[in-house]
């Protein structure tokens, strides 16, 4: 009972003290807050960064970032197995088709055409040869038709004769029948020489077209074997710019390795990385502006990714004006796309911690007082640098565009011009 008596006094003690220090501490808490107050209420104005309300037309547009692409390429791969003798181009060079990027070799190839040439040499030759030997059988032929043709001749003068004597007894009838048959004999015989002329003639034709024939296929595999030599000495194919080269010099190279990569360096498109939100505006055709920092083109949408990546979605456009002079492949880019056109609205310079469709507390400046006025502004979309403003302030209006953050928990500030 004692032990509970003692226990008891001291907790009586003990809460006057606990007491004293709870209301000394809220005490210096709100002391503390009070001077904090007071020391906010005012700001340099040095330190404000203002923009006046635009109104007039406003053209609503996505932004983005990303670079300029080849419109038209070729992928240079290996179509045989050889190895890197020699790259004479890098990255960045100017090409034209005939320009020879690297040399490769490969030994069976150089064996195969040398084997391809002589085989197709002496194919041409034995065609020669059978040609002319052919033209001197049919002139064999033509001089025997010829001698038996003037045979005839002779047989038939002679048969003409001996018919105008059989009557006057001089020739008899038993000659003039020699005569006759040997005239039919002749006859026969220069007809059989026609047809084993002309015989000949197509035997040598069909002869000569089989052996043509075989010409034309030791042609195409000797150019196939020269191809695959010329393939050796890897070629741009098209004008523009090497953009990549994937192997170095004493490489090893597979059938289907990858070589090389040449693009257009003028016919250019431009990949420009926009946010997801702001992807829902761009439809194909809209106009838009590519920024290559040198200068500005023209540029119409041309497709629409629908995939997102990191946030983004990629739009093409097509280049539809004259190109900046450092306008290249591969080059960093900035961009936006019209999307809209409105004849009369207010915008301001877009700050950086506001985005669209959103709500915002700003400053406004009241120039009566000297004070910034806390204001609730409604935005719209985006205008390039700018942002369309719905609701707030009125034309002509000043709103601090600087971070506010730390006095936004006051809904006045004065401007201290010091």
């Amino acid at each position: 009972m004692e032990i509970k008596d003692s226990i008891a006094k001291s907790n009586k003690r003990a809460m006057p003290f606990k007491q004293g220090v709870v209301g000394l501490a809220s005490i210096v808490v709100f002391v503390a807050f009070a001077f904090t107050d007071l020391r906010e209420e005012s700001v340099e104005q040095r330190d404000l960064v203002f923009a006046q309300v635009q109104s007039g037309p406003l053209e609503l547009v996505v932004s983005g970032f990303g670079h300029l692409r080849s419109k038209n390429s070729r992928f240079i791969t290996s179509s045989r197995l050889a190895q890197v003798e020699e790259v004479l181009l890098l990255p960045g060079s100017r090409v034209t088709s005939d320009s020879i990027i690297m040399r490769l070799s490969n030994p069976v190839l150089q064996q195969a055409l040398m084997r391809s040439r002589l085989a197709l040499a002496r194919q041409t030759a034995s065609f020669e040869a059978l040609n002319l030997s052919q033209k001197s059988e049919l002139l064999s032929l033509q001089g025997q038709l010829t001698l038996l043709s003037s045979e005839l001749v002779n047989a038939q003068l002679r048969e003409e004769a001996e018919a105008k004597l059989i009557s006057s007894g001089i020739v008899s009838t038993l000659d003039h029948r020699r005569s006759e048959l040997a005239v039919e004999q002749l006859s026969e015989r220069v007809e059989l020489a026609k047809q084993q002329l002309e015989q000949t003639r197509a035997l040598h034709a069909q002869r000569l077209n089989v052996e043509r024939k075989l010409i034309n296929e030791l042609e195409l595999s000797y150019q196939a074997a020269k191809d695959d030599v010329d393939k050796l000495q890897v070629r741009a194919g098209i004008n523009g710019m090497l953009m990549e080269v994937n192997i170095e010099q004493g490489q090893s190279v597979q059938i289907g390795a990858p070589l090389a990569l040449v693009g257009s360096e003028r016919a250019l498109l431009a990949d420009l990385h926009v946010p997801e939100k702001q992807a829902s505006r761009i439809e194909i055709g809209q106009l838009g502006t590519i920024n290559t920092f040198s200068g500005e083109v023209s540029a119409k949408v041309n497709r629409i990714d629908p995939v997102v990546r990191e946030g983004r979605i990629l739009v093409e456009l097509e280049l539809i004006g004259a190109l900046p002079d450092n306008a290249r492949p591969a080059l960093s880019i900035e961009g936006k796309v019209l999307t809209e056109k409105r004849a009369s609205a207010l915008s301001i310079q877009k700050p950086s911690y506001v985005s669209e469709l959103s709500s915002s507390a700003m400053f406004v400046l009241n120039p009566d007082t000297n004070q910034l006025v806390k204001t609730q502004l409604e935005f719209g979309k985006l205008a390039g640098n700018a942002i369309e403003i719905r609701s707030g302030v009125k034309a002509g209006e000043h709103v601090v565009i600087s971070d506010m953050s730390d006095f936004k928990h006051l809904a006045q500030i004065t401007i201290n011009h010091q």
